[in-house]
C-alpha cells in the first residue's frame, strides 16, 4: 500500500436505533485503488456520506493528509482534494459538456493531478472531446458517466471515491470504464470505488475491504478475500 493519504478510524454511524457503520478502520494512498464491497445495506455508500461530510459520523476520526476533517461540510473537504462521485449521473444538463468540466475546473482550482493540465485534457482523456459542445443533457447514458468522471477530475481530486461508476453500463461499457479508471493512479489520483460488479472490482483493485451490517469483516488482495470463508458466507452466500 502507498502512504495514506485518508485514514478512517473507528468510524461509526447510527440513524436512530439502525447501527450503519460499526467502528470502521479504513487507510488509503494516491497510489493505488481500493474496493468497498458487501451487500445492500452493509454500509458501503453511508462511509462514502461520513468521510465526504455529506453525513457527520456518530463516533470516530476521518483525516486527511494529517489533517482531522471529521464533519466538515463537503465543499470543504471536496477543496482539500477528497472528491467524491455519487450513485446518479449527475451534471448540469442544460449546459455544454465543456462547460460542465469547466465549472467544475474552476471551482476546483484545477490540478487534476499531473496528465490533465486542462478542462480540454480531461474531455480527451474521458473520451468527450468530439461530444464538448452537446448539452449534457442529451448524452447518451454511457458518455454521461464519463461526463461524471470528468467533472470529478475536473474539481482536482487527489482521492477520488467512486459510488457505483458502472451502475448501467453494458459490457462494454464497463470496459472502456475500467480502463480509464486504472489510468487514474499513473496520474497522481487514488481511487476508492464501490460496486457490485466482483469481476470488474478483482481486475482493478490492489485491495478489498469488505463491509457486512457496517462491519469490516475482511480485507486483503481480491483473490485473498474472495476466497475468505466468512465472506463467502456471509457476502457471497455459503457454498458460492
Amino acid at each position: 500500500m502507498s502512504a495514506a493519504v485518508l485514514r478512517v478510524s473507528g468510524l461509526r454511524k447510527v440513524f436512530g436505533g439502525v447501527v450503519a457503520l460499526a467502528g470502521v478502520d479504513v487507510a488509503i494512498g494516491t497510489e493505488e485503488i481500493v474496493g468497498i464491497v458487501g451487500p445492500n445495506g452493509s454500509g458501503k455508500t453511508t462511509l462514502f456520506n461520513c468521510v465526504t461530510g455529506v453525513f457527520r459520523p456518530s463516533a470516530g476520526r476521518v483525516t486527511w493528509r494529517g489533517e482531522d476533517i471529521t464533519g466538515r461540510k463537503p465543499h470543504a473537504i471536496a477543496a482539500r482534494g477528497l472528491v467524491r462521485t455519487f450513485q446518479q449521473a449527475m451534471s448540469f444538463p442544460g449546459l455544454p459538456v465543456r462547460e460542465n468540466v469547466r465549472i467544475a475546473w474552476e471551482t476546483g482550482h484545477g490540478g487534476a493531478g499531473q496528465g490533465w493540465d486542462s478542462p480540454e485534457a480531461i474531455l480527451r482523456f474521458v473520451g468527450l472531446e468530439r461530444h464538448a459542445d452537446d448539452l449534457a443533457g442529451a448524452l447518451p447514458f454511457g458518455n454521461l458517466r464519463r461526463l461524471g468522471l470528468g467533472i470529478a477530475l475536473g474539481a482536482g481530486p487527489a482521492l477520488l471515491l467512486l459510488d457505483e461508476p458502472a451502475a448501467g453500463l453494458n459490457d462494454r461499457e464497463t470496459a472502456e470504464l475500467a480502463e480509464l479508471i486504472l489510468e487514474l493512479p499513473r496520474g497522481g489520483v487514488g481511487v476508492c470505488l464501490i460496486d457490485h460488479d466482483m469481476n470488474l472490482m478483482s481486475a482493478l483493485c490492489q485491495r478489498l475491504v469488505v463491509l457486512d451490517f457496517g462491519t469490516k469483516i475482511a480485507e486483503g488482495p481480491p483473490l485473498a478475500v474472495l476466497n475468505d470463508p466468512k465472506v463467502v458466507e456471509i457476502y457471497l452466500g455459503g457454498a458460492a
